[in-house]
Parts: C-alpha cells; structure tokens; sequence
C-alpha cells in the first residue's frame, strides 16, 4: 500500500488505517536480528533527522512568537506545522515512474513543548513491555503504533523529506 496521489491526506490516512484493521500485521518477534537491526539503524537515522530539525523548528517558533507580540507587526496569529514525507525506494514494486511514490506522510503542529515529540530524543518512545532493551524516537514510534506501518513497511522507505508549512495570520478587519 502507498498513498494515492488524487486523495487527500486524510483519506490517504483512513486508508491506511483501515488497512491496518484488514491486514495482518508483521509481529515484532517473527522478524529476524538482520531485520530488527535494519529498523533500529533506520530508528538511528530517524533520531539525527529529529535532533537536525528540532533547532530549526523551535528558533522559527520564537521567531514568530516575538512578531506575534510585537503589537508594530501585522502579523497577530499563525499556524506552525512540518510535514514528513518518506517516499518509495525506485525497486518497491509499487512504484511508479510518473507518480509522487509516498509510502507515508506525518503531518504535525509544532508545539512549544519542553520535553516530549518531535526532536526530544531522549525520551524512550518504546512500549517498555514490548520493546524492553529497544530506544525509540518520537518519528519512529509515529510510525508504528500512530500510522499503522507494518514492520516490512520500513525497509521499503528510500528517502526522507522535511517540509515547514507557515500561515502568518492578521487580525479581522470589521466592516460595519
């Protein structure tokens, strides 16, 4: 399954997760050390895409706080969201030459947190009862246990976008 570029995000979403409910699922334990190991490299890469990206999105954040209270700037509200691509690998056999080939897509507000989501890779994102000895990053665990992704899933993944989505917002002028 991939997403199918004439939906919508959220129809490609429920689609996914209703595939999710129609498919049996790879078991973490039926997969083998080769392939644990690929997804916790893929986990690794994951972290330094967050600890990468983090930075940028808080200093963009308190950037726009500070216009926001700034009362000589237009600007009085904004929305604030990053969108994560993971595109097909060109030999999964569900790509196609003239498509956008997206395996998944996270879309996510950014929010002002001090310690958890996105970036914060120091918190354990894994199932302590199911992943004992396994660290997981926020975007890994998205992945599995928000957007449905079968384990196999993982290995079709050939590249990684990050995109940040920015409405800058004015006030309501009244018209009587």
């Amino acid at each position: 399954m991939k997403f199918i570029s004439k939906s919508s995000y959220y129809e490609n979403i429920r689609a996914w997760h209703e595939h999710a409910l129609n498919t049996e699922y790879t078991t973490y334990e039926s997969l083998n050390s080769k392939e644990k190991a690929r997804l916790m490299s893929f986990n690794q890469l994951l972290h330094k895409f967050e600890n990468k990206y983090l930075p940028i999105l808080d200093a963009k954040l308190k950037e726009l706080q500070t216009r926001v209270a700034d009362p000589s700037d237009w600007m009085q509200d904004f929305n604030f969201d990053y969108v994560i691509t993971f595109y097909l690998r060109e030999n999964d056999p569900e790509y196609e030459e003239e498509d956008d080939n997206i395996l998944m897509q996270i879309e996510s507000m950014h929010q002002d947190y001090n310690d958890w989501g996105f970036g914060f890779t120091d918190n354990n994102y894994a199932d302590r009862q199911c992943f004992s000895d396994e660290h997981h990053c926020y975007t890994y665990h998205q992945l599995y246990d928000h957007f449905d992704l079968d384990w196999l899933d993982f290995f079709r993944i050939g590249a990684i976008e990050f995109e940040l989505k920015i409405d800058e917002q004015s006030d309501f002028l009244a018209v009587n």
